[in-house]
């Protein structure tokens, strides 16, 4: 094959995400930690920054595909029409730099994505670890975290064949993948999917995990079934699966992503109810999570929060 003639690590080494995207006309809309987010280039219409960049790691996740992976994955992507050396080629003219190395033996080849990139050594059921309670504190929801959040300790390889040791809060879906998130980074391990948990015969749904915390953190004692995207882009499926529940009620964010999201679903199923209002003013659920939490704080100092006491950040 074709693709079998490039040194792929090499491609990846010598290509600089950021760069490449910026020189294809497009730049971060905003920064969070090591990671930058664009409006996807790779979708139509998106009007919230969901196409993420990790700076460190060079690499890309676009939460409405539900996809991402290294620069010569974002290439195939976005020259969808091309095969692999045609990508190369336009990758090769895009930035400027790269210089396409000769043919190669075969058995050089390190094709992307053939293996995962990742090693779970741990999963913790408890929360011990002072990063974690901190992040989980600052986002309101510790205190409720315990059931549902893990701690996930694993590894990613980098370019240079060293293996990268990470932790990070942690949510396995249905399809035994990981959410993991931390302050510095939000991403996936394994297969994406979404999350259900089992209760009455009436269906709450939310986008994430950490909107459907902040409403256990206010509805410690409802029993509802709950069912977590963790992506809009398996809102078809979770409107197919909400079809069995005879109540249904949505918890979607105010962007246009969640409005449109919220749209489908009561057009859909039209018995479903917006219960956005909870958290009107505010984006998401989390978010006026966080700004009680901060305005507890600023009043009363964290003795009066028992969930974040003696945490550091």
């Amino acid at each position: 094959m074709e693709e079998n003639r490039f040194d792929l690590k090499e491609i990846r080494e010598q290509t600089d995400l950021v760069s490449l995207l910026s020189k294809l006309g497009f730049e971060p809309l905003k920064r969070s930690g090591g990671e930058l987010f664009y409006l996807s280039m790779l979708r139509e219409n998106d009007t919230a920054p969901s196409f993420c960049v990790n700076e460190k790691l060079g690499l890309w996740y676009d939460h409405g595909l539900a996809k991402g992976g290294t620069v010569i994955d974002f290439a195939l992507a976005y020259w969808p029409g091309c095969d692999f050396r045609e990508a190369m080629g336009k990758l090769n003219e895009a930035s400027g730099s790269l210089q396409l190395p000769p043919p190669i033996r075969p058995a050089q080849m390190e094709m992307p994505l053939r293996h995962p990139s990742y090693q779970i050594r741990e999963i913790r059921e408890s929360i011990g670890n002072p990063a974690i309670s901190a992040y989980l504190s600052q986002r309101g929801i510790l205190e409720v975290a315990g059931p549902f959040i893990k701690e996930v300790y694993y590894t990613i390889k980098k370019e240079n064949g060293r293996r990268m040791e990470l932790f990070a809060a942690g949510w396995q879906t249905d399809l035994g993948g990981w959410e993991v998130r931390n302050s510095h980074f939000k991403g996936c391990l394994g297969k994406k999917s979404m999350r259900f948990i089992n209760g009455e015969n009436r269906l709450a749904v939310f986008e994430g995990m950490m909107d459907f915390l902040s409403w256990k953190l206010e509805h410690p004692g409802d029993a509802a079934s709950v069912l977590v995207l963790n992506s809009v882009a398996f809102l078809k499926p979770a409107m197919r699966f909400a079809q069995g529940y005879s109540a249904v009620e949505l918890f979607f964010d105010h962007d246009p992503s969640g409005k449109k999201a919220s749209g489908e679903f009561l057009k859909n199923l039209p018995w479903a109810a917006d219960r956005s209002e909870l958290y009107e003013g505010f984006n998401d659920y989390n978010e006026k999570i966080q700004h009680m939490t901060g305005k507890r704080m600023s009043c009363g100092g964290e003795e009066q929060i028992p969930a974040i006491k003696g945490k550091q950040r």
